[in-house]
């Protein structure tokens, strides 16, 4: 049988690594389930200045 540490720093470790997971687990218990995913908007192509990257002309802003 493989012997486990139970030195001070050895036990003191183990209970941290508990209390962390206590946390973890009752946060994710107060978490609400999504029923429905995010909407996301259709991604608009923008200039990039580092790029000099020039916008498709049909989504080019048209200035009067």
């Amino acid at each position: 049988m493989r012997q486990i540490d139970m030195s001070a720093e050895a036990v003191t470790a183990r209970l941290k690594l508990v209390s962390q997971l206590r946390r973890l687990c009752l946060s994710l218990g107060k978490a609400k389930i999504r029923t429905q995913a995010p909407v996301k908007t259709p991604d608009v192509k923008t200039p990039n200045a580092r790029t000099n990257e020039q916008m498709p002309p049909d989504l080019e802003r048209k200035t009067k």
